[in-house]
């Protein structure tokens, strides 16, 4: 090769990378934020002794403190927030050149602030102050849209505008509360990535504390249509000159009980979590049960979802997941026997019934056999998924209890999954229940493999050979459709499948099982972050995420996990248990404990939400699913058994 070609192939190799370099560090150069080590306990415990002082007239000096003299950018704000019951009654900013100047500043408007005087002395004594000190400011970028869906940290970074040389600032919890995150889809091909902020919204926000009234948007007839447009407000703000930026804040709040240490860091709103041991997920997986029971209603139907920050019921409904979290309470029974869970199960179970019975997904198999489906209220079609996790928890409730009182149902509903089957061991998805008629084009995730838990647990409770063959034959057809080059390099969602894997030993003893489920957790395995992978976002360590610009919802960190301990004692019963997969389990579960609302992180769940036991849908999402709770809190209480 000549000196010439030589040269010109490693440029073409080179140029590239180097380009792409270039570009990563002028964008870290431009838009990181330096901040400052986090202030201490006994800072954090001074600020706040000022600030209740000031809140409940007492007034407290600051000390002389190191970590109180630091200079602020921008001269701060320090916000502070009184908390009462889950609601926010008052904020104020203080300005100043150090955080204690700040600190002081707010200190001296928390008496004048309106909302404030109109508490009594025993509000104000159970009042929890969130103080956010802000210790460094980056722009925010709104010209390049590519740039704009990532230039704000989701729950890590706030936006504060200036106008007219006065700056209003949203804290970055208060963009969570607001939803405003995450709400664009750049790529149609992939509907479930949202990225980047609802600047329309947020916008709204920042010009009515700006004072500005009016109708944001109007509504204009363009032909038939009738289109959005700017209204008097949203033309105003546009009219101001604004100058944005982002602001990181080291947060931090009062504990439940005071007394009980100094307040508590924060990231994304959220203090550090119980560490995993026994006692503590064995605790929070019963206050998830709490949280189902206290969120189901007469007729044995769960409130589905809630706002955290509102305590408002959210539409929707899934028979799946009525049964699913049913499941779990049923499991959460057997293990742990609490008397609290055995009344509502029934009602549940009460409702699956009265569901068969309204939707008439009852009849005769050619054989003779009895046979019922779940269908919800007004269907005209059964899922798999229904009547599959249905058996699942009745049979769990056989296995808790040694009572046959739902085995006749539990049976009339396995006769119809059986019927469902094909004979290459997959399952129809899909039952027309006016036609009588099976639909053998229509497949989802999940259905298949909550099918064959079904037919392995029906086995366990009844010990009929049929049960478990139809339970194999399905995991053999589960398994073997990975069997390709790059079968072991990709996974759907197959929880249910390992789980199946598990529940099936010792009648199925087949190591394809083991092979397949070790992938599986090792695949799950290098999508969960480690300590160090995302530097700033330390509290995201152990959920399942594979990138840091989407923030992980926390119900894979149940399910997930729900997989990988059948996975564990799968192996165990193997004699070849894989240590690597318990790390796995224990650092999922440390993470979920954070994200389980409980007292200390409860400052800002309205009090009718009934929060506590309840799990969010994300770091970022104040919504709790009852979906969310069954599959974090059944593998809390499924690992709690793997801790001596």
């Amino acid at each position: 090769m000549t000196r010439r070609r030589a040269i010109a192939h490693l440029a073409c190799w080179t140029l590239p990378s180097a380009a792409f370099l270039l570009l990563v560090h002028l964008v870290y150069t431009a838009y990181r934020i330096e901040v400052p080590p986090r202030l201490g306990d006994d800072a954090r415990a001074a600020i706040t002794a000022r600030l209740r002082g000031a809140l409940e007239g007492s007034p407290v000096e600051l000390p002389a403190h190191a970590e109180l003299g630091r200079g602020l950018v921008g001269e701060g704000p320090v916000t502070v927030q009184v908390w009462v019951d889950g609601a926010m009654r008052g904020r104020v900013d203080g300005y100043g050149a150090t955080v204690g100047a700040a600190v002081d500043s707010a200190a001296e408007l928390i008496p004048r602030h309106p909302s404030l005087l109109e508490l009594d002395a025993e509000s104000r004594g159970r009042a929890r102050l969130k103080v956010d000190v802000a210790v460094g400011r980056g722009t925010l970028e709104r010209r390049f849209p590519m740039l704009d869906l990532v230039t704000l940290h989701p729950g890590v970074d706030g936006i504060g505008v200036t106008v007219d040389g006065v700056e209003y600032v949203l804290l970055p919890d208060e963009l969570i509360m607001l939803g405003v995150l995450t709400k664009k889809k750049p790529f149609s091909m992939t509907p479930d990535l949202a990225l980047g902020l609802d600047t329309d919204k947020t916008d709204e926000v920042l010009a009515r504390r700006n004072g500005v009234t009016g109708a944001w948007k109007t509504t204009t007839k363009v032909g038939k249509k009738n289109v959005q447009v700017p209204g008097p407000a949203q033309l105003t703000w546009e009219a101001k000159a604004r100058t944005y930026f982002r602001v990181r804040t080291d947060a931090f709040v009062e504990r439940a009980t005071r007394t009980d240490g100094a307040p508590l860091a924060l990231e994304r709103g959220q203090p550090a979590g119980p560490e995993p041991t026994k006692a503590n997920l064995i605790e929070a997986a019963l206050a998830g049960g709490h949280y189902l029971v206290e969120h189901m209603q007469e007729t044995g139907r769960y409130i589905y979802e809630v706002d955290m920050s509102t305590g408002n019921a959210k539409g929707g409904y899934s028979i799946p997941r009525h049964a699913g979290t049913t499941y779990f309470l049923a499991e959460l029974y057997r293990i742990s026997k609490a008397e609290f869970l055995r009344e509502p199960i029934e009602r549940a179970f009460f409702h699956l019934q009265e569901l068969i019975d309204l939707g008439k997904c009852t009849g005769t198999l050619p054989d003779g056999e009895e046979f019922a489906c779940v269908v919800d209220k007004g269907g005209k079609t059964a899922d798999m998924g229904s009547s599959a996790l249905g058996v699942v928890a009745l049979a769990e409730y056989q296995r808790a209890t040694d009572s046959k009182t739902y085995e006749p149902m539990a049976r009339k509903l396995a006769a119809w999954i059986l019927w469902m089957q094909r004979d290459d061991g997959s399952f129809r998805h899909r039952y027309f229940i006016d036609k009588q008629q099976r639909d053998d084009d229509f497949q989802t995730l999940y259905f298949t493999g909550e099918a064959a838990l079904a037919m392995a647990r029906m086995y366990v409770v009844t010990g009929e050979e049929r049960y478990v063959r139809s339970a194999e034959r399905a995991l053999d057809w589960l398994v073997a459709w990975y069997d390709f080059f790059a079968g072991g390099f990709m996974y759907g969602e197959e929880h249910w499948t390992c789980i199946a894997s598990e529940a099936i030993w010792p009648a199925v003893k087949k190591d394809s099982y083991l092979t397949f489920c070790n992938g599986y957790a090792e695949f799950l395995r290098n999508q969960q972050v480690a300590y160090g992978d995302f530097p700033s976002q330390p509290d995201l360590v152990g959920a399942y995420n594979v990138t840091p610009f989407v923030m992980p919802a926390n119900t894979p960190a149940g399910s997930r996990t729900e997989a990988v301990i059948s996975t564990y004692q799968l192996g165990v019963a193997h004699g070849s248990p894989e240590p690597a997969i318990l790390r796995q389990i224990l650092a999922a579960m440390k993470y979920t404990l954070r994200q389980q609302i409980r007292d200390d992180n409860s400052y800002a769940v309205a009090a009718k939400a009934k929060g506590l036991g309840g799990v969010t849908g994300s770091p970022i999402d104040r919504s709790v699913r009852i979906d969310f709770v069954q599959h974090v809190c059944s593998a809390m209480i499924r690992a709690s058994e793997l801790i001596e």
